[in-house]
């Protein structure tokens, strides 16, 4: 199992109710159901640390493993989402990246974990 992390910000002239709409009615409802997707959310970017954000939205999807995940998206089941995503998105500003968890070794009760390195 694998997450897959895409950032992006939206076309000039694209207010974000807009994408939001399009979200909730169209790629929330497509995405999730395909072959090798566990998990699929969608957040809209409020604030940074540092200013401006770099991005205004992140999708956090939870797959089987990317190179399914790439394959799936090249699909027919997602050939509407994928057509009306990049009338909503800057696909200029579109990043991913994925990996796999850091599961840590688990302690017994009270034992401290190991200073680090």
């Amino acid at each position: 199992m694998q997450k897959v992390f895409v950032s992006y910000r939206l076309r000039a002239g694209v207010g974000i109710e807009q994408y939001k709409a399009w979200s909730r009615e169209i790629d929330q409802r497509i995405t999730p159901g395909q072959k090798g997707v566990i998990r699929f959310e969608v957040y809209a970017i409020e604030g940074g640390d540092k200013g401006e954000p770099f991005c205004q939205i992140v999708e956090d999807i939870e797959v089987e493993s990317f190179e399914a995940f790439t394959e799936t998206v090249k699909g027919s089941g997602m050939a509407y989402v994928m057509e009306t995503f990049g009338k909503l998105v800057d696909e200029s500003t579109v990043q991913t990246v994925y990996g796999s968890k850091i599961v840590p070794a688990l302690l017994p009760p009270g034992a401290r974990p190991p200073l680090p390195i």
